[in-house]
């Protein structure tokens, strides 16, 4: 028994899984930082952050350390990094000198809370797929992540960059089109003829 839980837990805390674990565990420490407007640690934690979830990446595939888990859990630690980032740069009461617009928190939770809704759908309705994330969708996440260094370091540097317009701008359409796609994708697989 005590061997199967070994192979069972070396299977699951694999060096892949240990950095999502850890990126998860970065996210109440950034909120903490931000919470007391230590914005330079809480830009620092962020990278680290960014980094750990390039290793876990690239360390599971390499290294042949896919799991079910590592499934899960990756997508779930950099949900709750953007959205936690997110929401609180866009705050008023938090009072930072550059913040993200409140359309734009709007928006960025409203797809995610829609795609996951879409999901669950699919999966009661149809049984268990993977949904592979697309071109758009990675776009978005992309954009995001450069949206909130960008005001992060702004904040930190303490300057007013106006052209930052223009990035929310462009993150909004990419966050609701990546939305839409996403649903057109799932219309699509959705088997209407049985």
């Amino acid at each position: 028994m005590s061997t199967r839980v070994e192979q069972y837990r070396s299977a699951v805390l694999t060096t892949a899984n240990q950095l999502t674990i850890l990126r998860i565990v970065f996210v109440p420490v950034f909120i903490i930082l931000l919470a007391y407007h230590e914005i330079g640690w809480a830009l620092e934690t962020f990278v680290a952050a960014g980094v750990t979830d390039v290793l876990d990446g690239v360390i599971a595939r390499r290294f042949g350390q896919k799991t079910s888990i590592g499934a899960l859990l990756d997508p779930l630690a950099d949900k709750l990094l953007m959205t936690a980032s997110i929401l609180i740069l866009s705050l008023p009461q938090m009072e930072f000198h550059n913040t993200i617009p409140r359309w734009l928190m709007i928006l960025v939770i409203c797809r995610d809370v829609f795609i996951l809704l879409v999901s669950l759908i699919v999966v009661v309705m149809i049984g268990w797929r993977v949904f592979t994330p697309s071109p758009y969708g990675k776009t978005t996440t992309a954009m995001q992540v450069v949206t909130v260094l960008a005001v992060l370091y702004v904040n930190w540097r303490n300057i007013t960059v106006p052209e930052l317009n223009i990035l929310f701008y462009m993150t909004g359409f990419m966050t609701a089109f990546s939305g839409l796609h996403y649903l057109i994708r799932a219309l699509r697989r959705w088997p209407f003829n049985e």
